[in-house]
C-alpha cells in the first residue's frame, strides 16, 4: 500500500526529517507492481480516475479509431499501443540484465496505419501479455539494489504513463471531431 497518510507516535511521517537509507526489496517490488497494476488495469486511486487504465481506455476504442491519426504529423492509436509494447519489451529485458541487442525505434511510427477489428483485438492482446509478462519479470528480479532494474522500472512507468495520456487525448479528440461531424 502506498502511504497512508499514517504518522508516527511523534507525529511525523519518519519520525524525523529524513528518509530511511533503505526500504526492503520486497515493498519495492510490491510497490511497483500496484502502480503498474493502476496504470494498466485495476483502480486504486493512486492517480487515475476509474476506468481510465489502459486496458479500460483501449476497450473502449474500435479498430477504425485505433487507426485515426489525430491530426497531421501525428501517429493512430494503435501505433502508441504497439510503441508501448516494444518499451516494456525493451525495458523489461533490460531490468532482467538480458542483452537487447538493436532496437527499430522508428519503425513502429513508420508503420504505423490502418488496423483491422481482428489486429486491434491483437494489439491489446498483446500489450495485455507484455503486462502479464513485465510482472514476471519484476517478480523475478533478485536485487533492486541493482540501479538499472530501479531505473528501468521508473521509466517504464512515466513512458507508459505518457503514452496512455497520449492514447486518452487521441480518442477525446476523434470522439469530438465526430460530435462536430453530425
Amino acid at each position: 500500500m502506498l502511504y497512508d497518510g499514517s504518522l508516527d507516535a511523534s507525529g511525523e511521517l519518519w519520525g524525523d526529517d529524513t528518509l530511511p537509507d533503505t526500504i526492503k526489496q520486497s515493498h519495492f517490488a510490491s510497490e511497483l507492481k500496484e502502480i503498474l497494476e493502476e496504470l494498466f488495469d485495476v483502480h486504486h486511486g493512486f492517480f487515475l480516475d476509474e476506468e481510465s487504465s489502459f486496458f479500460a481506455t483501449l476497450g473502449g476504442i474500435g479498430a477504425e479509431d485505433a487507426s485515426t491519426p489525430i491530426g497531421e504529423g501525428t501517429v493512430s492509436i494503435a501505433s502508441h499501443v504497439e510503441h508501448t509494447i516494444l518499451y516494456i519489451d525493451v525495458l523489461g529485458k533490460h531490468m532482467s540484465g538480458t542483452e537487447v541487442g538493436r532496437v527499430d525505434w522508428d519503425g513502429i511510427w513508420q508503420r504505423d496505419g490502418q488496423v483491422s477489428p481482428e489486429e486491434w483485438t491483437g494489439l491489446q492482446t498483446r500489450l495485455r501479455d507484455k503486462y502479464a509478462w513485465l510482472i514476471r519479470v519484476i517478480d523475478g528480479v533478485e536485487d533492486w539494489l541493482d540501479h538499472d532494474a530501479v531505473g528501468a522500472a521508473m521509466i517504464i512507468l512515466a513512458h507508459t504513463a505518457s503514452h496512455l495520456g497520449a492514447v486518452r487525448q487521441a480518442h477525446r479528440s476523434i470522439e469530438k471531431r465526430k460530435e462536430t461531424n453530425s
